[in-house]
C-alpha cells in the first residue's frame, strides 16, 4: 500500500544553497575608514557597520526555519501554540537600516531609465560581463575622502546599499543577482533614509519562502535560498 504524502510542514526541505555572504560584506566594511563609515551612517545604514563576522551559515537550519514560516501571518509557526510573529521593526532592530515612510516599490521609488543608465555608467556596471555586486565592491574600495566630489560621495553611498542588499539583505540567485528593482530609492542619496528598506527586505524574504515551498511541493532535490534568511536565524 502506498504511503500518504507528508504534509508540507513535515517535509524536509531540499538541499539548500545560497548566495548570501555575511563574510564578504564584513571583509569590505572592515576596510572602511572613519569617513566612509560616516557616509554610510548619513544614509541611515549605520547598523550594517556592526554586522557580526559570521563565517558560515547553517543553510539546512535556515531552510527548515523558512519552511515553518507562514507568509500570510508573517510568523514562524512551530505549532499552533508556538507562533513567533515578526515585523518590519524587527528588521530595523536586527540590521539597523531605515524604516522610513516611503515605499521602495511605490511611486516614490520611480526612476527614469536615463537616470539608471547614468548610475550604472558611473559605478562601472554598464560594462559587459561585470556583475553589479562586483562593480559596487570595487567602487567601495576606492579612495574616498572629504575632498572627493559630491558625485563620488553619492556613488559610494549608492554602491554601499547595492552591495549590502546583494550580499546580505536581499541576495538573489546567480542568474538574477544583477537585478536591482530599488533604483528609485537610491536616485537621491539625501532621500535614501526616507524609504522603508525594512519592509522591502521582509517582502523579499517572504517571496523567498514562497519559492522554497514551491520547490518542496515539486519535490525538487535542490533549492536556492534567496532573501535574508539570516534574519530568521537571529530574530
Amino acid at each position: 500500500m502506498e504511503k500518504p504524502e507528508q504534509p508540507l510542514e513535515e517535509q524536509t526541505p531540499p538541499a539548500p544553497s545560497s548566495r548570501i555572504s555575511v563574510k564578504k560584506a564584513v571583509e569590505v566594511i572592515d576596510s572602511f575608514d572613519d569617513y566612509k563609515r560616516w557616509l554610510v551612517t548619513e544614509i541611515g545604514f549605520g547598523g550594517m557597520l556592526k554586522l557580526p563576522a559570521i563565517q558560515k551559515l547553517n543553510l539546512k537550519i535556515n531552510a527548515w526555519v523558512m519552511s515553518k514560516v507562514s507568509v500570510r501571518r508573517r510568523a514562524i509557526v512551530l505549532s499552533e501554540s508556538k507562533i513567533i510573529k515578526f515585523f518590519t521593526e524587527d528588521v530595523h532592530k536586527v540590521f539597523g537600516i531605515p524604516c522610513g515612510h516611503h515605499s521602495v516599490k511605490g511611486h516614490d521609488g520611480f526612476i527614469k531609465p536615463e537616470a539608471i543608465s547614468f548610475i550604472k555608467g558611473t559605478l562601472g556596471m554598464d560594462k559587459t560581463g561585470v556583475h553589479s555586486l562586483r562593480a559596487a565592491e570595487e567602487f567601495l574600495m576606492r579612495e574616498i575622502s572629504e575632498s572627493s566630489s559630491k558625485l563620488e560621495k553619492d556613488c559610494f553611498q549608492i554602491a554601499f546599499v547595492i552591495f549590502v542588499m546583494g550580499h546580505v539583505l536581499a541576495p538573489r540567485t546567480k542568474h538574477d543577482y544583477g537585478t536591482i528593482n530599488y533604483w528609485g530609492a537610491l536616485a537621491n542619496t539625501k532621500n535614501i533614509s526616507q524609504f522603508n528598506w525594512c519592509e522591502f527586505v521582509l517582502d523579499f524574504l517572504l517571496e523567498a519562502v514562497r519559492r522554497l515551498k514551491n520547490d518542496m511541493m515539486a519535490n525538487n532535490p535542490n533549492t536556492n535560498l534567496v532573501g535574508c534568511h539570516l534574519f530568521l536565524q537571529v530574530r
